[in-house]
C-alpha cells in the first residue's frame, strides 16, 4: 500500500523510534515529568499540545512574536530565517528529517487569538499548518493550544509519527514554559 502520512520533522529522534533505539533513561524520565503539558491527536491526525502558564496572554504573544524565535522553541528545527511581509512574516525553514533537512516556505501571520502558519511551498511537504492559539484565564494566567498538521512526501507508519510527534510537541511546549520562565 502507498500511502502518505500526517507527520512533524521530528528528525533524528523519529529515526530512533523507528530503527526501535532504545532513548536514554533520561529521556524517558523526562518525558513522565511533563505533567503540565497535555498532547492529544485528533482522528484527523491534528495533534494539539496545551499547557497553561501564570504569564499573561501579552507576554506569551511577545515571546512568540517572532517566526524565528518560535520556531528555535522547536527541538526539530536546523534553521529558520524570516523576513516581513506586511503585517505577516516569510519564512524559510529547515527541520530535520529522517535522512536529511526538510526545506520548505511558510507565511506566519498573527491572528486575533495567536499565529497562524502555512505553507507556500515545499519539495519535502504536500502540507503544513501551524496555529498557537491564547486564551487569557483572568488571574490564572494563559492556556496556551498549538495544533499541528503536516504531511510530508514520506512514508512511514502513522503510530510511530504521531507517537513521536506528540513527544516532540512535548518538548517544544516545555521549552516555552521556559522562555516564559517559569521552567
Amino acid at each position: 500500500m502507498n500511502v502518505k502520512h500526517p507527520i512533524v520533522a521530528v528528525g533524528f529522534g523519529l529515526l530512533l523510534a523507528l530503527t526501535g533505539a532504545p532513548r536514554s533513561a533520561a529521556a524517558a524520565d523526562d518525558d513522565a515529568t511533563s505533567s503540565k503539558v497535555s498532547v492529544r491527536v485528533t482522528d484527523k491526525g491534528v495533534v494539539i499540545a496545551q499547557v497553561k502558564v501564570s504569564n499573561k496572554t501579552a507576554a506569551v504573544r511577545e515571546v512568540l512574536a517572532s517566526a524565528e524565535r518560535s520556531h528555535n522553541l522547536a527541538p526539530t528545527t536546523v534553521s529558520s530565517h524570516a523576513t516581513r511581509d506586511g503585517d505577516c512574516e516569510k519564512v524559510k525553514l529547515a527541520v530535520r528529517g529522517l535522512i536529511s533537512p526538510f526545506q520548505l516556505e511558510t507565511r506566519r501571520c498573527p491572528t486575533a487569538t495567536g499565529y497562524l502558519e502555512t505553507m507556500i511551498s515545499s519539495n519535502d511537504f504536500l502540507e503544513y499548518r501551524n496555529e498557537w492559539e491564547f486564551k487569557d484565564l483572568g488571574a490564572e494566567g494563559t492556556l496556551i493550544t498549538f495544533k499541528t498538521r503536516t504531511l510530508p512526501n514520506v512514508q512511514v507508519p502513522e503510530s510511530l509519527i504521531l507517537m513521536e510527534t506528540k513527544r516532540v510537541l512535548t518538548r517544544l511546549m516545555k521549552n516555552l514554559v521556559g522562555a516564559l520562565g517559569e521552567g
